[in-house]
């Protein structure tokens, strides 16, 4: 597969009261045919979260999700249970697999988080979910 460079400002946006993210391929309402993934590599989000808030209580199967905080901190809690605030330099690797629910916030009332969110398709579907 060829390698495509597409510069930063080339990609896909959404910016809403809460979030302001830039996708390198079709993600959400932004849809561009030809940027679907990249070989398993589906999505990659760029993420900044206004301070006290984010994405609350939402579904993902057959995906793995990787998230790495750059900036700020994170707090994730899913349906396996899991709960924690990833600060920046953390990595949070959790396979969707049969399915989990899980809300992504802002960890502070006072400063922005910014952080990559990167979604690959798995190799195989309907394994246990997993969260590291």
């Amino acid at each position: 597969m060829p390698t495509t460079l597409r510069p930063a400002d080339t990609r896909g946006i959404t910016n809403i009261d809460w979030l302001d993210s830039r996708h390198s391929f079709s993600f959400s309402h932004y849809l561009d045919p030809e940027r679907m993934n990249f070989s398993v590599l589906r999505v990659l989000n760029d993420d900044r979260i206004e301070p006290g808030t984010g994405l609350g209580r939402h579904p993902h199967a057959n995906m793995e999700i990787i998230t790495y905080v750059l900036e700020g901190g994170l707090r994730h809690e899913d349906s396996a249970c899991n709960a924690e605030i990833l600060p920046a330099g953390r990595v949070q690797r959790m396979s969707a697999g049969t399915g989990v629910f899980h809300s992504e916030i802002n960890a502070s009332q006072t400063e922005p988080c910014h952080f990559l969110q990167i979604w690959l398709i798995p190799e195989r579907e309907g394994i246990a979910p997993g969260y590291e």
